[in-house]
């Protein structure tokens, strides 16, 4: 059971990273407001300050890792993977 809590966590942590990649691409590609994408990304992400490098990784890291406190939260609540 326990490794099905882990792959499941792992696949999500997987899922919100390339998600991370395709916001922080689309700063790039739909130049429209960057001001209010730059400022919603500040609000998401601890550490997050420009686009640059050190905050491209810190998002990434933050959204892996975002699934596996809320896939934690989703078992402490005691719902059953694939059964909610």
């Amino acid at each position: 059971m326990n490794t099905q809590i882990f792959r499941f966590a792992n696949r999500l942590g997987i899922f919100l990273a390339l998600l991370f990649v395709i916001c922080f691409a689309w700063f790039y590609i739909r130049p429209i407001d960057q001001d209010l994408h730059l400022r919603l990304f500040r609000l998401a992400f601890f550490g997050f300050f420009e686009m640059n490098l050190a905050s491209f990784l810190v998002g990434v890291v933050q959204s892996y890792l975002w699934a596996y406190v809320g896939v934690g939260l989703w078992r402490l609540v005691r719902l059953p993977l694939g059964k909610a």
